[in-house]
């Protein structure tokens, strides 16, 4: 067992969600326009996981990563011989970048993330679940990947 264990962490094998951050990134500000939305929760959760510690003021921060546009919508993708809609499409579009004290680690970036499902018009409450279960996830996974994003930005940005 303890084998396994040394051979995955020499492989460079991480846990979902626990990418180590670059020192540039120790203490993280989130500047957003809604500090409660819910991509800024899961965003703070993602950094912490990941090992950062998201600081109340730029002052005390090492970076600012600013959330520019926070866009979450669903769009229908088919529709029945009836004209119900059966296949929706949910998005989320984020535009961010990030900064530190020496200047901009990461220009502007755009990130969309999308998910379809299908619409049972026998199960009305089963669609709104779904939609909502759906939804937290893409927030999750945008959320993640702006972390990985910014990281990857600031590893190349100290080297």
């Amino acid at each position: 067992m303890l084998a396994i264990i040394v051979l995955l962490g020499a492989c460079g094998f991480q846990l979902r969600g626990a990418a180590l951050l670059p020192q540039s990134m120790e203490r993280v500000y989130l500047q957003a326009a809604d500090l409660n939305s819910p991509l800024v929760q899961k965003l703070e959760q993602s950094l912490r996981q990941s090992g950062a510690e998201v600081v109340p003021s730029p002052f005390e921060a090492t970076a600012t990563l600013r959330i520019i546009e926070d866009t979450a919508d669903e769009r229908v993708l088919s529709v029945s011989s009836s004209g119900q809609p059966q296949e929706y499409e949910l998005y989320h579009t984020v535009v961010f970048d990030m900064a530190n004290d020496n200047g901009v680690i990461l220009q502007p970036t755009s990130l969309t993330l999308t998910r379809d499902y299908f619409f049972d018009e026998q199960d009305i409450l089963g669609k709104a679940e779904d939609a909502a279960f759906l939804q937290d996830a893409l927030v999750e996974d945008v959320a993640r990947s702006i972390v990985r994003r910014a990281a990857l930005a600031a590893r190349a940005g100290s080297s």
